[in-house]
């Protein structure tokens, strides 16, 4: 048996905090599409709540990847013009262009764009369950050589197909439930997870006070066609913000469940991040934290962190 990452996933979702904003959000894909949905909810310092910004985004997908419908509730005219482009690489910065706006304030709607190039590219762990074992060309395994810590020479996964060409599958844990019967605002309402599909949900709490709090994590679960859903990725980030400056004073990642037993020497890479402002970390992410020591996964957390500039404004 191949070994694998920890596999410790969250069994529960925090209390909401007064003097806090809550954003979730979630993304499921399947062969033909994807739905993703997100919300804000502010809780107020005497526990009343007002939902700041929901929207929901559903699309088609064609075979090849490229986007056959695009439409958003509440309407966006505006994503029209990305109908017909690839959701993989380079889809974030033309997404970007396209509708400028959302990702100027930082809005549920522009997480949901920037998270989808990454949960249609895992939602192809579906079929690795579902079909036989599946060949990588050496071309492409010497391409994602040393991209991060699970694809780093000598790792589990490398040496997987160096002896048997094939992409090893990994097999995560029972997926716990997050939703809290005692408070249905916990998270956006979210319906069952189809079978065959994935979901990818994030979830980030930003709590007033000096310093600024933000609680994060994301999960990506595959739900196979006997039913049961296992989850691939979690990660959980803590950050401490200067609630001026909104500069980064202190970060450190808990991963939680991964794939492979190398995954987890990425967690260090979050501590990197300290002395940033928030504003600016979707850039410096991706142009810094890269290499073995990193995370792609990891990385789309940190750059999330992102948002709490817009969500600190609502909390003055």
């Amino acid at each position: 048996m191949t070994p694998h990452g920890p596999h410790d996933p969250t069994t529960t979702t925090p209390t909401r905090r007064p003097g806090s904003v809550r954003r979730t959000t979630s993304i499921d894909v399947d062969r033909s599409g994807f739905v993703a949905r997100g919300r804000d909810l502010l809780t107020r310092a005497d526990g009343s709540t007002v939902v700041l910004d929901q929207v929901e985004l559903r699309g088609s997908t064609a075979p090849t990847g490229e986007l056959l419908s695009l439409d958003a509730s509440p309407p966006l005219p505006d994503l029209a013009g990305l109908v017909g482009l690839a959701v993989g690489r380079g889809f974030r910065a033309r997404a970007a262009q396209a509708v400028p706006a959302p990702r100027a304030a930082g809005t549920v709607l522009h997480l949901l764009l920037d998270d989808l190039p990454l949960a249609t590219l895992v939602s192809g762990y579906g079929e690795m369950r579902e079909l036989p074992a599946m060949a990588i060309a050496p071309a492409t395994a010497d391409r994602m050589l040393d991209l991060c810590a699970g694809w780093q020479g000598g790792a589990t996964m490398m040496q997987a197909i160096e002896q048997t060409g094939l992409l090893p599958t990994p097999i995560g844990p029972p997926a716990p439930e997050l939703a809290r019967a005692d408070d249905p605002l916990a998270w956006h309402d979210l319906p069952p997870l189809g079978r065959g599909e994935l979901r990818r949900r994030r979830r980030l709490d930003v709590t007033t006070g000096n310093p600024l709090l933000a609680d994060a994590m994301f999960r990506d679960s595959h739900r196979a066609l006997d039913g049961e859903e296992s989850v691939l990725h979690e990660y959980e980030v803590s950050a401490s913000i200067d609630p001026l400056t909104l500069v980064v004073r202190h970060a450190e990642a808990a991963p939680r469940v991964l794939p492979w037993p190398e995954c987890p020497q990425a967690a260090a890479s979050a501590a990197r991040i300290a002395g940033e402002p928030v504003a600016a970390l979707r850039e410096r992410v991706l142009d810094d934290l890269t290499g073995i020591g990193t995370c792609t996964h990891l990385n789309d957390l940190l750059r999330s962190l992102a948002d709490v500039s817009a969500m600190a404004e609502v909390l003055g």
